[in-house]
Parts: C-alpha cells; sequence; structure tokens
C-alpha cells in the first residue's frame, strides 16, 4: 500500500500512470481495487464488471494533489475465442468448444442449437453469450452457369469458411509468432532466424451437408500475402490436409499433401488467377484432400520457403472452401 501511495506522490502535475488491479463492489458502489487500496473511478461505458475481475486503471494528477481515476476496461492473459462449436445442448445451458480449445458453459445465447453447430460468440463480465449461427451456404447453380473445370453433374456447391487460422510455432505454441500473436490469426510457414513456423485453417465439425456426396472439386482461397521473407520473389508454398476441426494441443497432424502452389511476389488475391476458368485467388485442391475435409479436417501451409497469410480476421474469405458436389 506504501508503495502505490510513494507511486502517486512521484507523479507530476498533468501526468498518468498505467495500473492494473482488480474490481470491487462493497454493496452499494463499485471501486477500483489497487495493491488494496480502494479508489473511486470513473468506468468507460459500457463496461460490466465482475467482482475479483481484472481491470486496467489509468490514474492521473490534476495539479493542487489531486487524482482521479478512469477504469479503462478488464483483460485477461489470452483473447476470448470470438467463435465455437456446440457439443452439448440442455435445457437452460449448453456446452461448447471455444476456437481456443477450450471448453465452456453458459446459460446465455439466442436462438436455438443443436449438437455440431458453429457459433459466434460475444462476452461480458467473462460471460459467454451465443449470439448466432455461423452459416454454411448451399448454392445450387442454375442451368445456364458454366461448370469449373473438372466438374460434371453438379448438384450444389458447399461453402465453408475457416472459423479460426492461426501459425504454429515450436517455442511458444498457437498465436505466439510475429503478427498471430494477441488474436492476430496471421499465419507463416517456413524458418527464420527464431526457428520453424507453420499455419493451419480450421473449419469445424465434419461436414454433414456432404456425407455420402460425390465431391466433383475442391477450391481453396489463398489470402493476400504478408510482408515477410522473400516478399518481392515468388514463393512456392506447401498445402497439406491436416485432421483437427480446431487448434490442437501441438501442431496440427497432416495426412495429406503435399501440394504445391506457387504464389507470386506481393501477391493479392484480387491480381492473380492460379487457374484457367477460375476466379482470382481460388486454386483446385487434390482429389486426395477431399475425405478429410468432409470429415472436419483442415488445410495446413508447412515448410520453406518462410512465407506469410493474412488472417481470415484481415480477410473473411482467408482459406475459405468450395466444394461442388452431386448425389
Amino acid at each position: 500500500m506504501d508503495a502505490f501511495k510513494h507511486m502517486m506522490e512521484a507523479m507530476p502535475d498533468g501526468s498518468t500512470r498505467r495500473a492494473y488491479g482488480t474490481a470491487h463492489w462493497d454493496g452499494s458502489q463499485w471501486w477500483a481495487n489497487i495493491n488494496g487500496n480502494l479508489i473511486g473511478a470513473r468506468w468507460m461505458d459500457p463496461i460490466q464488471p465482475l467482482q475479483g475481475g481484472q481491470i486496467v486503471v489509468d490514474i492521473s494528477r490534476e495539479g493542487r494533489g489531486l487524482f482521479s481515476a478512469l477504469v479503462l476496461g478488464g483483460y485477461t492473459d489470452q483473447p476470448r475465442p470470438s467463435t465455437g462449436t456446440v457439443l452439448t445442448v440442455g435445457i437452460s445451458e449448453i456446452v461448447f468448444t471455444g476456437e481456443d480449445g477450450t471448453v465452456y458453459t453458459t446459460d446465455r445465447f439466442i436462438g436455438s442449437y443443436v449438437i455440431g453447430d458453429l457459433i459466434y460468440i460475444t462476452w461480458d463480465a467473462a460471460t459467454p453469450t451465443i449470439i448466432g449461427k455461423i452459416p454454411t451456404i448451399t448454392v445450387t447453380p442454375p442451368a445456364n452457369t458454366p461448370l469449373p473445370p473438372g466438374g460434371g453433374d453438379i448438384t450444389g456447391t458447399q461453402k465453408t469458411p475457416a472459423t479460426a487460422s492461426d501459425t504454429w510455432w515450436g517455442p511458444g505454441g498457437w498465436g505466439s509468432y510475429a503478427t498471430s500473436v494477441r488474436g492476430g490469426e496471421d499465419l507463416y510457414s517456413g524458418s527464420y532466424y527464431s526457428g520453424a513456423t507453420t499455419g493451419a485453417w480450421f473449419y469445424g465439425p465434419a461436414n454433414t451437408v456432404l456425407a455420402g456426396k460425390t465431391i466433383k472439386q475442391a477450391r481453396f482461397r489463398i489470402p493476400a500475402r504478408l510482408n515477410a521473407g522473400s516478399y518481392n520473389s515468388d514463393a512456392t508454398i506447401h498445402l497439406y490436409a491436416h485432421t483437427s476441426q480446431s487448434r490442437p494441443g501441438g501442431d496440427v497432424t497432416r495426412t495429406v499433401g503435399p501440394f504445391d502452389v506457387t504464389v507470386p511476389a506481393r501477391y493479392t488475391p484480387a491480381g492473380h488467377t492460379f487457374t484457367a476458368g477460375l476466379s482470382p485467388g481460388w486454386v483446385v485442391l487434390p482429389d486426395s484432400f477431399h475425405a478429410v475435409l468432409i470429415a472436419g479436417g483442415g488445410i495446413s501451409i508447412s515448410g520453406d520457403p518462410y512465407v506469410g497469410f493474412q488472417s481470415r480476421l484481415k480477410d473473411p474469405e482467408s482459406g475459405k472452401l468450395e466444394m461442388d458436389w452431386s448425389n
């Protein structure tokens, strides 16, 4: 407590210091508890404080011995997941696994859900609220729509956006490398000075729409390159199919591949077509990838050269899959 008092006394007029503490409700009002000192504070709006929850507080010395405190918000050691997959549905509670691989329980949800649904999540006072389903869209092409290369009699097209993307780096695990940290979800592959990296896109549970269907063609959208490694040179990347629905405890298990694709220097999807007849940014995956993707697997990049790609947060179509199917 003396240390906190001395810190405040040492502050010059007009200065601000950032402190970390917890929220405290005494039965009539909220306080900022900093090292055992209960500080009256203003609170950013909206904030839903949690008793004992971690908070960030800016303390300002206004002059003439006067101080003010502003609670900026709560904080966590790791970002909370924004998407997940329903595991069980009860009468008043839903159990789900977040994109971080952690299992959560909540009694806050809008709408109805079944096991396997991909969901959007928001957080209030450290409590998750399920606010909706992540759509997967089946499109039946009109009769006059030309079929893509390798097509045939197509019944529909399943379009599946990635529910998560991230980089695995051995020393730190998922989300610990370069711009993948703090929930950035950017993807890297290859070795730099700090060791080997691999990237992965995840799509959630097994695709029930495609179960028992014949896949005519699977396409994968490559997002824009990051300014990493030899950004001004072409890079031949190595795509694999992996078996994880969400981030596992270690690196993903790659079971099919590699499938090599040469990505141009300074590549952006809008500026390059990989295969004649496809929209810019898309590549056709080998048939050997189909079964793994239907079973809930994903796509991984691994091996040199060192290269980086935008996450699904920067580009919602990063790693998006399209699969043409027939009955």
